[in-house]
């Protein structure tokens, strides 16, 4: 209940917090995220902004607010992620991703598929973890 009482960008009045506080702590449950306990400052900014993320048009955020308090997002997706460590990366390098299109016989070496379809439109070959804009970096 305090968390709602204390946020920065708006803070719930008693009878607000009270409501959406068991709603908070179900949703946070269910979706992932630590408990309130042991939050930090920078945690607790992170729920913050989860919480008030679609506050525009809002002419109300009372009434809004156990809406926004269900809608809150997985951790997993909205948690900070840290730097992996060297020689760990989780995407592949530019060099890997280059080869790996160079390689693949479905495609030319600008990442198209190769088909004798020529009256339906250009495809992109679907090459797992490597992004068209790491080949344009490479080049």
């Amino acid at each position: 209940m305090d968390f709602l009482q204390q946020m920065q960008r708006w803070q719930a009045g008693a009878a607000t917090a009270r409501s959406c506080a068991p709603k908070l702590l179900r949703t946070m449950r269910e979706q992932g995220w630590p408990p309130l306990a042991s939050a930090d400052p920078e945690y607790l900014a992170l729920l913050e902004a989860e919480v008030l993320k679609n506050t525009g048009g809002a002419a109300s955020w009372t009434k809004c607010l156990p809406g926004w308090v269900r809608d809150l997002r997985r951790y997993a997706l909205v948690r900070p992620q840290t730097s992996p460590a060297q020689g760990s990366s989780p995407r592949p390098t530019v060099a890997r991703s280059v080869s790996a299109i160079e390689a693949c016989p479905a495609c030319d070496e600008n990442g198209w598929l190769l088909d004798d379809d020529d009256s339906g439109p250009l495809r992109r070959c679907t090459h797992p973890g490597i992004t068209h804009s790491e080949v344009e970096a490479a080049k």
